[in-house]
């Protein structure tokens, strides 16, 4: 019986959730390429017209070569420019996250690696366009990295990216 109820409980929030998703032309999946840090695969889900998951798989440049997985959560705070008298709308957002990466680099003459997990802060502007599912992304995020063997590094990433949403 309460295995029940906390099922039914958790459908009533994810069910509303998912039927309110407003990416692109009312799809919630987005799947495209970015440009920049890291240059690779981007993914975004839409809860809702305010609030998504954004995640990249890509490499990266800084402060070391290497892969790179970024997983964010963003909230859409303003609208700039409402679609109407242009086919887009321009948002502005925020966000929190996290990233992984596993890095190659020159120490002192010596080929290395190392791992690095950090947390990030996306600011950034997506142009929504009304009656295409597509979207364009500009992003400038500073993150915290805790990267083998140095303690900790302070980063500012930057990408420009698309997505064509299902």
């Amino acid at each position: 019986m309460l295995r029940n109820l906390a099922l039914a409980s958790v459908l009533a929030v994810c069910i509303p959730a998912m039927a309110n998703a407003q990416g692109p032309a009312g799809k919630p999946f987005g799947l495209g390429l970015s440009a920049g840090e890291p240059a690779g695969v981007t993914a975004k889900y839409w809860f809702n017209r305010t609030n998504a998951l954004d995640a990249a798989v890509g490499y990266g440049f800084f402060p070391h070569k290497g892969v790179a997985v970024f997983v964010d959560y963003l909230y859409h705070l303003h609208t700039l420019v409402p679609a109407g008298k242009v086919p887009f709308k321009l948002v502005f957002y925020l966000g929190v996250g996290g990233k992984l990466g596993v890095w190659n680099y020159d120490r002192k003459g010596e080929d290395d690696s190392g791992v690095g997990l950090g947390v990030r802060m996306p600011v950034g502007l997506t142009m929504i366009f009304a009656r295409a599912p597509f979207d364009v992304f500009l992003e400038i995020t500073p993150s915290v990295a805790f990267i083998t063997p140095d303690p900790f590094y302070f980063d500012l990433d930057a990408c420009l990216g698309g997505r064509f949403y299902f």
